[in-house]
């Protein structure tokens, strides 16, 4: 349910996306641009099963409506094993793993083969690494609104990458955090998230994402397309190659949960 709940956010932003100018600059009619296919995937060191969710995009005058793809060639690779998944589409669009189970330190190869299309990405898992704990803070601002702060132990090792998201009173909110560990390597981190708008009272889930720096460099150009103004924003950065929107991603998860006092 949060994959689907975050295709459908990413689906919105990578509308804006595809009626503008990709990483190439190109010129796009707004009311007939042709449809790009969307993928978004993600393996993790979770419980299996996995998703993986095709849909195209649609033209600057449509509804909000994008159609999903079926009859699609969809396998998953762990290279590090040679185990192939063929995946099973469950229901429209949505294809889902029957045999991997997500490993630190494994490489996960994407295949898909639609209408002649073909689109292939891979993905290294990282070390999982825990939310240590999930807790609110008063806003240096000041006003009625905590802040939200997790607080966990960033490797020694260089390199690590981390994508939080929030679901606020069962529902996913819009927002996108990401970080990496440039500046605060090794350390006990307890830098809040987010500007605020908690109240008391409010049930808020956290999960911590450790991603590897293709998948932070798609959320980092996603969040800089979904603040931009302009009439053509940059397509976000996909790890997908064949020309599909959209990313596929292997990473560890690290769940905590607690109510705004």
């Amino acid at each position: 349910m949060k994959q689907r709940k975050i295709f459908r956010f990413a689906c919105l932003v990578l509308l804006l996306s595809a009626i503008g100018a990709c990483k190439k600059v190109i010129t796009v009619n707004l009311n007939s641009s042709s449809p790009r296919y969307i993928v978004v995937g993600n393996i993790t060191d979770q419980a299996p099963p996995y998703l993986v969710t095709i849909t195209k995009s649609i033209n600057f005058d449509q509804d909000n409506v994008f159609p999903t793809v079926s009859g699609a060639v969809v396998v998953i690779t762990d290279a590090t094993t040679n185990q192939a998944d063929t995946l099973k589409e469950t229901t429209p669009g949505n294809y889902n793993t029957h045999l991997l189970t997500g490993t630190p330190g494994h490489t996960y190869q994407l295949y898909i083969n639609t209408s002649g299309n073909t689109f292939t990405a891979h993905c290294t898992m990282p070390a999982h690494i825990s939310l240590d704990s999930l807790y609110t803070q008063p806003s240096p601002f000041g006003g009625d609104h905590p802040q939200l702060v997790p607080m966990y132990t960033d490797p020694v090792t260089m390199g690590n990458y981390y994508h939080f998201v929030e679901i606020k009173n069962d529902k996913l909110t819009d927002a996108i955090y990401i970080r990496n560990d440039r500046l605060i390597n090794g350390q006990v981190i307890k830098t809040s998230i987010g500007g605020g708008g908690l109240q008391s009272g409010d049930n808020v889930t956290l999960t911590m994402e450790c991603i590897d720096s293709a998948v932070y460099q798609y959320f980092y150009t996603l969040a800089q397309t979904k603040d931009q103004n302009s009439a053509t924003p940059a397509n976000p950065l996909s790890n997908i190659s064949g020309g599909a929107l959209g990313y596929f991603s292997a990473h560890t998860a690290s769940v905590k949960s607690i109510v705004v006092p």
